[in-house]
């Protein structure tokens, strides 16, 4: 539920960064809070191991992050192919135009496809819910721009997650 009104939130344009009190609350808790906080994790997620870094650690890292952001679209942008970078707090993403996708739009797919991903959440995956999540993510940003996607979550019973259009 978390996750989802986090993504929510994330694409309505607002920044989500997390502070959490004993860095060592197992690989689950890790993996939930990852979910939360906008990419990249490892500048967004601030972990402090006690009471006292909350006051100067975090507060200065999460001021830090915001407030002292660079563009990463200037001087020169890390797009190609005529595409548009859009800065984002620790952060970009290249809108790519038709024909061409990636991270920085330097991938050439001609071909528009319709994609659905299942994922399983019964908890056999265990671990490896992360792995599912970086795949995803590479895989739509290698598709053509016009491709769409869909996204099947299942377990007892399957749900759609989200799907886009």
């Amino acid at each position: 539920m978390l996750q989802s009104e986090a993504a929510r939130a994330r694409q309505a344009g607002i920044f989500i960064v997390a502070i959490s009190l004993l860095s060592n609350g197992g690989r689950d808790f890790d993996v939930e809070v990852n979910a939360v906080v906008n990419p990249p994790s490892s500048q967004t997620r601030i972990a402090v191991d006690l009471p006292d870094d909350l006051s100067l650690h975090a507060k200065h890292r999460a001021i830090d992050l915001v407030c002292n952001n660079v563009d990463d679209c200037r001087p020169t942008s890390p797009c190609a192919a005529g595409s548009t970078c859009v800065d984002r707090v620790a952060s970009y993403y290249c809108a790519c135009p038709p024909g061409v996708s990636g991270v920085t739009c330097s991938h050439i797919c001609r071909r528009r496809a319709d994609v659905v991903v299942a994922l399983d959440v019964s908890g056999s995956i265990g671990q490896y819910t992360e792995y599912y999540d970086t795949f995803v993510r590479d895989l739509i940003l290698q598709l053509h721009s016009d491709s769409r996607v869909g996204f099947v979550v299942f377990s007892n019973q399957a749900s759609i997650q989200f799907q886009v259009s």
